[in-house]
């Protein structure tokens, strides 16, 4: 598990004490689970027992369980994928580990096919499991509902969901109910009898109230838990139960105001201080606490409200963390908001102090924003945002920085290039420009800071179609990025070499790869290094010299493994293998290079990849496979917004397949749609083959001669 995931959020809570017993409610939860059901939906306003039901469940159960309590921070697709992942290793720890090396790709895969490997990677589970989502009702981001629906759909059979939750969250719950596949548990379940009502505040609190008594009190709480509980802390020590019970109506909202009211106030001064200050924090242990409320006693303290069921609950065996019950959190910090000696934004420094010199690098970011204290904030989001971009948790960094006030960002030339970086990874590229040019502006004279910057512009630039100024922008990044500073210096060879490809300089995209190779070796960037080795291959490849290439692909899919990243290495040897004739290793490669290119989610690849196995399909005299092969490919074209070029080298192939076929009315045809200007053929040959195969086709030797010359030509030119 990364060490940036809070451990406490995937442990299932203790069993409360002197619990009532919910047998009825356990038997619903076990038939569930050992129906054919998917999910199993508990869904109530506070304070109804949600998480107690589901916890004294599953510690009744051996069932292995993957618990995650979410909150608030959880919004980001990729830091809630990585809670599920690390959730789900809790029952069998290969889960995930294909996914994971798919998510440490720069380049953000579909949702669809990361959540497809990890749906296959869970099915390989050979006993029943619970997952269960706790607090789902603070997710509030549509692609975590559209990736959970997803995985609902497509579900294992031995995996069971739990969704804990205030409100119904937006999944197709309709259609699951039609089919059977989803047990609820509402508030109307969830709400105490008043014989459970009895032995809780008779047995349990020991009230000794009279059934009269017990039963007005279930028709003003109406069997709402938190409620009863609240009523029976403040009645302790109270003669006249009857008249309190009869002093308060109206809404649950109302109820709940007086009764906590009514508890807090009960308590000692200094433990009404020590609760107000106390809760601004989402979680609490006892030095965090000292730092915060300014003691040296908070963990006995923390302990004396858990013995007073003080609504406090533990969130690891060794209650070394806690956290209030919501609704008293949210009681205590509108309380703290009315009292003019206490200053919640000191209170969010100390914690963000605390947070940070522990180590806990979000938590103290999220508590220097809420401290408005800017410059700290900036400091912090500003180290740490560049991690955060490496694991794909953009939504997280934009939010950081987004809480941030625009000048503080522009006086950080930094927190420029890391918020320009984050934009531009999400598509929005014309607000990543604003932050790229203040950076690039303010760091002139400053050549350390600059070259990071001028590589991010260039990424940018490349990304934006702007080739000829990507690299001028990445040669500048290169002539003053110190030697030392690999990682920089490898993006900027790979988005150089990358653009002299496009423009077909394989002399400058060669130099440019081997730096590319040089420097990712020296950082670790392993991505970088099998992108830059297969393009070198591939040049080696255009110079003729196949066993080269064959050699440096051979490589990356030695460094790569199971990589998503290597399918363009293999796919390159498919078509070496196909040139020297070899067509059951050169079918092989291609087959593999199909199935990883799937799992890079790249259209573009996807669609070479088919066109490279119907060529191959075709040489082996599988005609009518190579045209079915052939359209997957035309499909990937027609459905995504992918280059030109793409569609006229499928063009090119079914020329070159029908004239296989003998059908020269439909090489012909498909002929016409090979429009791609002649100087292009240096980087796609079949573009300037095309019409040379037309005019053989039809016996005009002398005209393909000349053809054929003119394209001599131009290959030696460009070497």
């Amino acid at each position: 598990m990364s060490s940036d995931l809070l451990a406490t959020k995937l442990y299932i809570p203790q069993a409360r004490k002197n619990l009532i017993p919910r047998l009825h409610l356990i038997q619903v939860l076990n038939e569930a689970r050992q129906s054919s059901g998917k999910l199993t939906l508990v869904s109530a306003p506070a304070g109804y027992g949600k998480t107690t039901l589901v916890t004294e469940w599953l510690h009744s159960s051996p069932v292995n369980t993957a618990w995650i309590s979410l909150d608030s921070g959880d919004n980001d697709p990729a830091r809630f994928l990585a809670y599920l992942i690390a959730a789900l290793q809790q029952v069998d720890n290969h889960i995930g580990e294909h996914t994971q090396q798919m998510l440490q790709s720069p380049q953000p895969l579909p949702a669809e096919v990361v959540l497809t490997a990890l749906i296959n990677e869970i099915a390989i589970v050979t006993e029943p499991f619970t997952l269960v989502l706790d607090d789902y009702h603070l997710i509030k981001a549509l692609p975590i509902h559209q990736r959970l629906d997803f995985l609902v759909e497509h579900q294992p059979a031995l995996m069971h969901l739990v969704i804990i939750t205030r409100e119904d969250p937006p999944l197709p719950l309709a259609r699951l109910r039609v089919r059977g596949q989803m047990i609820e548990i509402r508030q109307d379940n969830l709400r105490f009898s008043v014989d459970e009502c009895a032995t809780l505040l008779n047995q349990i609190i020991g009230l000794n109230l009279s059934l009269e008594n017990i039963a007005a009190l279930e028709r003003r709480t109406e069997g709402w838990i938190a409620g009863l509980q609240l009523a029976a802390l403040s009645m302790r020590g109270r003669d006249d139960h009857t008249g309190f019970i009869q002093a308060f109506t109206g809404s649950s909202h109302y109820v709940l105001d007086y009764l906590i009211e009514e508890v807090f106030n009960q308590q000692p001064a200094d433990v009404q201080e020590f609760l107000l200050k106390t809760s601004i924090l989402d979680r609490l242990s006892g030095p965090l606490c000292d730092a915060v409320a300014n003691r040296a006693n908070s963990r006995e303290l923390l302990e004396q409200l858990e013995h007073a069921n003080l609504f406090i609950i533990p969130l690891d065996q060794s209650c070394s963390w806690y956290r209030y019950h919501q609704l008293f959190a949210d009681l205590l910090r509108q309380h703290l908001s009315t009292i003019e000696s206490y200053s919640p934004l000191e209170l969010h420094k100390q914690a963000s102090h605390w947070f940070q010199s522990e180590g806990f690098i979000p938590e103290a970011i999220q508590h220097a924003l809420a401290a408005c204290d800017w410059e700290s904030a900036a400091q912090l989001i500003q180290d740490n945002s560049p991690q955060l971009i490496g694991r794909g948790e953009l939504i997280t960094a934009l939010g950081w920085a987004k809480a941030l006030p625009d000048e503080v960002i522009f006086s950080r030339p930094v927190l420029c290039q890391n918020y320009g970086w984050a934009l531009t990874l999400t598509g929005q590229l014309t607000a990543a420009n604003v932050y790229l040019q203040q950076a690039e502006k303010i760091a002139q004279d400053d050549t350390a800071l600059l070259g990071p910057i001028l590589v991010a512009r260039a990424y940018h630039l490349r990304v934006s179609g702007d080739n000829v100024r990507a690299i001028e922008y990445a040669r500048r990044a290169l002539s003053i990025l110190h030697q030392n500073d690999a990682l920089s210096r490898s993006l900027a060879a790979l988005t150089l070499g990358l653009a002299h490809w496009n423009d077909g300089n394989f002399q400058e995209s060669e130099q440019a790869f081997l730096e590319v190779d040089r420097s990712a070796q020296q950082s670790g960037n392993h991505y970088a290094r099998m992108v830059g080795l297969t393009y070198l291959g591939m040049i080696q490849a255009v110079y003729g010299h196949l066993h080269q290439a064959a050699e440096l692909c051979q490589q990356v899919i030695q460094l790569g493994g199971q990589s998503p990243t290597v399918s363009s290495a293999h796919i390159e040897l498919a078509t070496l293998f196909y040139e020297w004739n070899e067509l059951d290793t050169a079918i092989t490669h291609a087959k593999i290079g199909i199935e990883q290119s799937l799992s890079t989610g790249n259209p573009l690849l996807q669609s070479d990849s088919y066109r490279t196995m119907a060529i191959i399909q075709q040489a082996r005299r599988e005609p009518e496979a190579a045209l079915s092969t052939l359209q997957k490919a035309e499909q990937l074209t027609d459905s995504h917004q992918i280059s030109p070029l793409a569609g006229i080298r499928i063009a090119a192939c079914h020329v070159q397949i029908a004239l296989a076929q003998d059908n020269f009315a439909a090489a012909q045809f498909w002929a016409e749609k090979v429009t791609a200007p002649t100087d292009s053929s240096f980087l796609f040959p079949c573009f300037g083959l095309t019409p040379v195969r037309i005019l053989l086709a039809r016996h005009e030797k002398t005209q393909a001669a000349r053809r054929l010359k003119a394209l001599y030509e131009i290959a030696i030119q460009k070497g």
